[in-house]
């Protein structure tokens, strides 16, 4: 049987059993702002921790402050102070901590709040991460109290009994955390920078309202763009799929992709029919849209052979045209506010775009080597979004399993 007292995963070197230790027996609390008015708020030399950059936070930015008009009654924060706030609308989300990480003058502690400073029994990173704990946070959770909004006394968080190694293993524990802490922020930021460029790319690439030329283009590419209806472009496809193909949907965000229940399904007890004796073929190129959606944005074009709820629209290109420039080009803002605009229905439940209307949708369109130039580019950009999206998807998923693992 494993002991209670250590952790399931630790680093090497440390083998003695840690110590359970009340918090109030570690520290005393102070409290946040008290007898402001909103008149002392947005100005003044002195500044103070926004409830949310406790929330948000186990280690508080220090950056992320707000300015207010002090007097000397106030309790100023110092470096390793833990901060809790005290009201939340769920009982998962009461007592949620923070630890200021530096020493600055003239800080304090905003309202919805309270301080804890301890006696230096807490390395101050692994006191920031255990308190995020699992083990800490169910306990914090019990103490909720309240109905529609829950709230937390002082007190009572004084009374938890919190995981104390020695400080040798606490400062181990605290510099892990805080460097997979700087590893998912940088990740973060990749991400955040390729999302911001994807939507600037995005504006860039395409021509603006009334202009026929990009402000950004490839190399070798001078041509003028032509204005063209999509019924230009594009025919009905209305062929009859078969139990051969795969079944495929549309979202608002995924465009075209395997038979799984879209975002706009779930939740609604949709039940697919079995019947697929109505269900439209449609082949690797295809225009496919919801017409229920796609003022939406429920639109995009299919990379693999499938098929369709007959509530579908399919469109199969009259001429060769670039799978993944259409797949960008049709989920920009100009052309779903289109459709949108050409959609009929006298409420949003009951907006259709039907065939008649989508073929009046206009798209700026240039070459196909141009298209195929754009589409590639737009398509190992969003190889790179996800690539980044999984990374940072994979390291908070570890580091929500060692907060489980490397506590008790």
């Amino acid at each position: 049987m494993a002991d209670s007292n250590v952790p399931s995963i630790r680093f090497q070197g440390f083998t003695d059993p840690w110590e359970q230790r009340k918090l109030g027996d570690c520290g005393t609390t102070y409290s946040g702002l008290s007898g402001k008015t909103k008149e002392d708020f947005g100005h003044g030399e002195a500044r103070f921790v926004p409830y949310t950059n406790v929330f948000d936070n186990p280690v508080a930015d220090a950056d992320r402050l707000e300015a207010i008009e002090i007097d000397h009654r106030q309790n100023e924060v110092r470096r390793g102070d833990a901060l809790f706030t005290v009201s939340s609308e769920t009982p998962e989300e009461v007592g949620m901590s923070s630890v200021w990480p530096v020493n600055k003058p003239n800080v304090y502690l905003n309202s919805f709040c309270f301080g804890y400073r301890q006696n230096g029994t807490f390395d101050s990173e692994y006191l920031a991460y255990m308190l995020r704990s699992s083990e800490v946070r169910a306990q914090m959770t019990l103490l909720a109290q309240g109905i529609s909004r829950f709230n937390i006394s002082k007190s009572k968080v004084m009374e938890l009994s919190v995981p104390t190694p020695g400080l040798a293993e606490q400062q181990a524990i605290g510099r892990f955390f805080s460097r997979l802490d700087a590893l998912i922020t940088l990740h973060q930021r990749k991400y955040d920078k390729l999302v911001v460029l994807k939507k600037s790319m995005l504006e860039q690439m395409f021509p603006r309202e009334g202009e026929s030329v990009p402000r950004i283009r490839f190399s070798g590419f001078t041509d003028p763009w032509e204005q063209r209806k999509l019924g230009e472009l594009y025919e009905n496809r209305d062929e009859r799929g078969n139990d051969d193909l795969q079944i495929l949907s549309v979202s608002i965000y995924g465009g075209v992709s395997d038979g799984s229940l879209t975002s706009d399904e779930l939740g609604k007890n949709v039940r697919r029919s079995e019947d697929k004796s109505l269900y439209k073929k449609v082949e690797s190129g295809d225009i496919v849209l919801n017409m229920m959606r796609a003022w939406q944005g429920a639109i995009g074009t299919a990379s693999v052979k499938g098929m369709v709820s007959p509530a579908y629209i399919v469109a199969k290109p009259l001429s060769p045209q670039d799978q993944r420039f259409f797949d960008v080009l049709l989920r920009r803002h100009s052309i779903v506010n289109q459709m949108n605009d050409l959609s009929y229905g006298v409420t949003d439940f009951r907006k259709r775009l039907y065939w008649d209307s989508f073929v009046r949708v206009t798209v700026d369109c240039p070459s196909l080597a141009e298209q195929q130039a754009i589409g590639r580019f737009f398509s190992r950009l969003d190889a790179l979004i996800t690539l980044h999206q999984r990374k940072l998807a994979l390291l908070q998923n570890i580091k929500k399993s060692l907060l489980d693992k490397m506590f008790v």
